[in-house]
């Protein structure tokens, strides 16, 4: 795909027309002084929004946080708008104790209300295994969600 100036990624006409649901990730918010919890914080989006992107009910971008940091603060509704985009995953990426925690919510864009959330406390690096089992299991809730929300 290609990527825009605005630091998306541009969706094919015949995607954006899909059936499939179409979910952007935003940049996860570190929340604590540990430099290295941004870092985490992007690769954990950057890896939910590549394994819903690969989901067959599923269709989902990567709003880049470069893009965030420069834009106004309606930026995020106006994009969604503009792209059809009917769902936002966003979350917060916690410096807690020994491990990071890390609370994702996702947001119905026709109405702005939070459809589902979850915190796991100290769990946040174990999303970035390879065969990560608490990954597969987010994906599957938020299908679970996005499908049930459908109907």
């Amino acid at each position: 795909m290609d990527t825009t100036p605005s630091g998306l990624q541009a969706l094919p006409d015949a995607l954006v027309r899909s059936t499939r649901p179409l979910v952007a990730v935003l940049p996860f918010e570190p929340r604590g002084d540990d430099p290295s919890l941004r870092l985490l914080a992007n690769e954990i989006a950057d890896r939910l929004r590549e394994r819903l992107a690969r989901d067959p009910v599923l269709q989902a971008i990567l709003i880049s946080s470069d893009f965030l940091a420069k834009a106004p603060p309606h930026a995020v509704e106006l994009i969604c708008r503009e792209l059809r985009v009917g769902h936002l995953i966003s979350g917060r990426c916690h410096a807690t104790g020994g491990q990071p925690s890390l609370y994702v919510e996702l947001t119905d864009t026709r109405d702005w209300h939070i459809r589902w959330a979850e915190f796991l406390p100290g769990g946040a690096r174990s999303l970035l295994a390879e065969d990560s089992e608490a990954l597969e299991a987010m994906v599957s809730e938020v299908r679970h969600e996005l499908v049930h929300m459908r109907r």
